[in-house]
Order: structure tokens, then sequence, then C-alpha cells
């Protein structure tokens, strides 16, 4: 199941409403693996809203999820900034 949601009301939500691949491409990335272009897909997937924050505002949160990508040793990971 997946949860969109923004804290602004200005946040235009129209895009991912239509198709949720604009922001969160797994079908996408789904293809890719039915048609051997990528190996595998992690197990878990995640998601981080930045509202303006200074960088040093997320470190303890990325380092805590660079620790979950390792663990399930994930070679890479792809970035959809929105």
């Amino acid at each position: 199941h997946l949860l969109m949601s923004h804290s602004s009301a200005n946040f235009d939500r129209g895009g991912f409403q239509q198709d949720v691949n604009v922001v969160f491409p797994l079908e996408r990335f789904r293809e890719l693996v039915a048609r051997g272009e990528v190996g595998s897909l992690a197990s878990a997937h995640y998601s981080l809203m930045g509202a303006g924050l200074p960088p040093e505002a997320y470190e303890g949160s990325v380092r805590g999820l660079a620790g979950m990508l390792k663990k399930d040793r994930v070679d890479a990971v792809f970035l959809t900034p929105v």
C-alpha cells in the first residue's frame, strides 16, 4: 500500500494522482526487471520528504536509511526529486 501526502496545501498532487510512477516508479522498475535490464529490486522501498530544511537536518535519517540499504545488500539507489 502506498500513501502520498504533502504538508503544503499548495502542493500540486495532480501528477502522482494520475500516475504514481511519476514520483515513485516501481511499476517502471518492475518492467526493467522483467526485461532483464535490471537484476532485481530491493524488498523494501523508501521515500523521504524534505520541507526546505538544511541538509544537516536529514543526516540522521539518511544515515539510518543507508544502514538499512546496506543490510538489504542494495547496490544502487534511484532518487526521484519531486
